[in-house]
């Protein structure tokens, strides 16, 4: 029986994107915990203008607007 992942501190996982129907489209997304916060990863594969390829990577926070829907730390 395979064993429930469990979500490390500062470690994350990036898969392929099957569905991508658009060039702009993440090549790879996931997700990562960094300092306990949990962010979605999205990661396109580059080429530089040089012709080297490289990855690029964007991250943006899983709770995106839902601590200001529940107040957070608004001071009204």
């Amino acid at each position: 029986m395979a064993q429930q992942y469990e979500q490390k501190d500062n470690d994350g996982a990036a898969f392929p994107v099957e569905s991508k129907t658009e060039d702009w489209h993440d090549d790879y997304s996931g997700k990562i915990m960094v300092d306990g916060s949990m962010y979605w990863l999205g990661v396109r594969d580059m080429k530089s203008k040089a012709g080297k390829p490289y990855l690029k990577l964007k991250v943006r926070p899983v709770n995106s607007g839902a601590s200001q829907s529940q107040g957070g730390d608004l001071p009204f």
